[in-house]
Formats: structure tokens, sequence, C-alpha cells
């Protein structure tokens, strides 16, 4: 996926087939480009989403799986839709939000979802340093810095496509877990049920735990991101209309399919190798703290902690461009920037306080001690607490012709979409319930 904002750095580069691009190919700011593939199942799944999955298969074993499997076909909805809205507009979420919407419900839905994302930077800042603590004895504060500073050195130096090639090997990391689910005792019945009857229990350590991983499966911040590289790619080329809509809108589709399909498996694989691993066979109660590489122990055995620490860093430094980006882009629209190269240039300053903000925020969470899995684990949370506004906000903007023309067609985009966002904004009310009353 990509956010769009273009930095316009000339320089050669030589893609992976060997075949010489041209010399005028511009570099993408990292705001850009979190693409297919390896690359897709580890930016949807950031250091956030791997610790709330595994500490939802560690503390509740297989009962949250339902959360994974019937929020896929609301998850492809709601991509759609944002890409929708943005084929037709020109404009990504935040721009048509302000323009529909009141200031007050705008600027409150903008500043959470810049909020969450910040705080998701440094935790995954925070993870990046607990990975290279694996390889060097040096202080976790030190290392975040040295992470958050090598992911925005990277950012700026190379384009997309040599990133990407890099990182690819790292999110071979990632495999483990499917690794774990082929080679442990798994009871697939329970699985199975479990995946597809919904298992809710009444408490609020429960419902947290379903907002974070609702919060870290839908991921607000890729939705934005959507919009945004749909909305870069129409002002570049021009307006897709009637049947050409159709038809970019019948192979986006495709493509949202399979990879919300791969990004759901490995939620799915890491939340089954925690329930098979630490659930089963050690009784991890919940609320108890969770050693993430004794997970992989099984597979990797005494090089556990080096596998989990390249698939902390691989995701980690995937998943940074877009959630700057995203609300780096989402602050220029609520300042109504107008696009164009002066935008541009501003997007990346922006972009890079963004990530600044969260690299301190990171090396003071280091410096207090605090747990690095908890803070990921809320982290999630937060994401969870936020969707709900964006959700609304975009189903919304799906009733509304001038921002996704023709519907009528497509009810059922609209009533998965509204689906998600019922389903959160009840688990936010029973927490709400079962906090305070």
């Amino acid at each position: 996926m990509s956010l769009g904002l273009t930095v316009r750095f000339r320089h050669r580069e030589r893609i992976s087939d060997g075949n010489l691009r041209g010399a005028a190919r511009p570099a993408h700011s990292w705001a850009a480009d979190v693409g297919p593939g390896l690359v897709t199942i580890a930016s949807d799944n950031d250091p956030s989403g791997v610790a709330t999955y595994t500490l939802a298969g560690a503390w509740y074993g297989f009962d949250l799986l339902w959360v994974c499997v019937l929020s896929y076909p609301s998850t492809v909805a709601l991509q759609l839709i944002a890409a929708r809205v943005a084929q037709i507009t020109g404009r990504g979420l935040t721009e048509n939000m302000r323009e529909h919407y009141s200031p007050l419900f705008f600027y409150f839905a903008v500043t959470r979802f810049f909020i969450a994302n910040t705080f998701n930077i440094a935790v995954n800042v925070l993870a990046m340093g607990v990975a290279l603590r694996v390889f060097f004895d040096v202080s976790l504060a030190w290392l975040a810095l040295v992470a958050a500073c090598a992911s925005m050195a990277l950012q700026w130096a190379i384009s997309y496509a040599r990133y990407a090639w890099l990182l690819k090997w790292l999110t071979f990391a990632m495999f483990a877990y499917a690794g774990i689910v082929a080679i442990v005792d798994v009871p697939w019945l329970t699985v199975l049920h479990r995946a597809v009857m919904p298992r809710v229990v009444w408490s609020e350590d429960y419902v947290t735990m379903l907002i974070a991983v609702l919060g870290t499966t839908v991921s607000p911040y890729l939705l934005f991101a959507q919009a945004e590289q749909e909305a870069r790619d129409r002002e570049q080329g021009d307006a897709a209309r009637g049947e050409a809509l159709d038809r970019t809108m019948r192979r986006m589709g495709g493509e949202v399919l399979l990879r919300t399909l791969l990004s759901n498996a490995l939620a799915i694989c890491v939340m089954i190798a925690a329930a098979a691993t630490l659930h089963l066979m050690q009784r991890t109660p919940a609320g108890d703290d969770v050693d993430m590489a004794r997970v992989l122990a099984p597979l990797a055995h005494g090089y556990a902690r080096h596998v989990l620490a390249f698939a902390l860093l691989g995701s980690g430094l995937l998943t940074l461009p877009p959630l700057a980006g995203s609300a780096a882009q989402a602050v220029a629209s609520a300042f109504r920037w107008e696009r164009g190269e002066r935008r541009d240039r501003r997007l990346a300053s922006l972009l890079f306080a963004v990530m600044t903000l969260g690299m301190t925020i990171a090396i003071a969470l280091a410096a207090r001690h605090v747990e690095p899995v908890r803070a990921l684990y809320w982290s999630a949370v937060i994401n969870g607490m936020t969707v709900t506004p964006v959700l609304l906000l975009l189903v919304l903007l799906s009733s509304k012709r001038e921002a996704v023309g023709d519907l009528s067609a497509h009810w059922a985009l609209r009533a998965l979409a509204w689906l998600a966002t019922i389903a959160t904004a009840a688990a936010i009310g029973a927490h709400f319930v079962l906090e305070f009353l």
C-alpha cells in the first residue's frame, strides 16, 4: 500500500530482475508504498500487532480467532470504499471528511487518529530497539534512537524498490509462526469451532483484548494509506469513469482480497501458535507477562530470540512509513494544504517531525523501563479506541453520491462496513460499562 507522498529526487536504480530503470524515476519519501506479498504480510502485522496476537493466544487460547476470521469481509469492504472515494474525488479520506462533516467531529477524529499513530510509531521503534538488543548489549534507549534514525535515513536516501528488496529477507522470519502451527499439537476441531463461533467473555480484561485485536486487525492507518495512494495515482493519470472505474475497482478488489487474506492468515497463525505453546502447554493466565520468543522455541530452539528479532525489525521498518505518512497527511488535510510540490515539501518536513516525536516517546518509554510487550499491546488498544470515529465517517461517506458515485449495486460493501463500525462501537461501549459502571 502507499500513501503517495512524493519527494522529487532523481536517481538511477537497478531493480531485482536486473533491468535498469530510467534516470528520471522519482524516489518515494516514506509516507509511501507498502506493497504486496511478503511486504504486505509484515506491514499489516507490525510489532504491535504481533505482540497483541501473541498475548491474545497466550491469555485466551483460541477464543479470539473469530475476530480475525469474521472481520475479513468487513476489512476488505472498508478498504474498497476508501479506494473508491479517492478514485472518484481525487482526494484522500481526511480531505473528503473535512469537506462533508462538521469541523468538530472531523477534528476530533483526526486528533485521535494522529495520537494513535504517533504512539504506534513510538512503540514500534521501541520494539525495534528490543530486537537490536538481541545482537548488541547496549542501552535500550540508545538502540531505539539508532532504529528510528536508521528508518528516517532509509526513508530519505533510497527508493522503495530497493528498500523493500532489502527488507523482504527480514519478513521471511514471520513464516516461523506458520512453522510452529505445523509442528506443534493443535486441537484443530476446537480451532475451527472458535474461528467461526464468537465466544465473548463479559470481563474488562477480555473486552480490552477484543478492542486491541479489532484495532490491529482493521488498522485504520491502512485505510488512509489506501485512499492516499489512489488519490496520488489519479492525480498522475486520467480519472477513471464509467466502465473504466468498474474495471479498476474489480482489479483492486482482487488485490485487496489477497492482501487482506495474507495479513489475516498470518495473524491467525500467530494466535494459534501462542495458544498452542503458551496457553495450552504453559497455562499462561490472563494478565501475566509473556516472553514472545517462547512461542518460536519449538521451531527455532536456541535461536528463537533471533528469529523474533528479525521479524520485529522487518515489520517495524515497513510499518513506520505509512504510520508517519498517514498522520502527516491527516494534519495536512486539517490545515487545507493544497496538493502540489509545495505541499510535498511541507509534508516531508512534517513526516520527519512525526517520526522525531515518536522516537522521543520511544526513548522516554525505554528510559522509564516500560515493559515493551505491554506498550505494544496498549498501542493496539488505543488504535481500537480510535477506529470507531474513523469508520463512522467512512461509512457515512459511502452514502454520499458525490464521494462514491453510484454504490447502489454494491450494497454489500456498505452493509459490511456498517457491521464493522457497529462491532467496534459495541466493544468500546462494553468496555466503558465494565470499567465505569
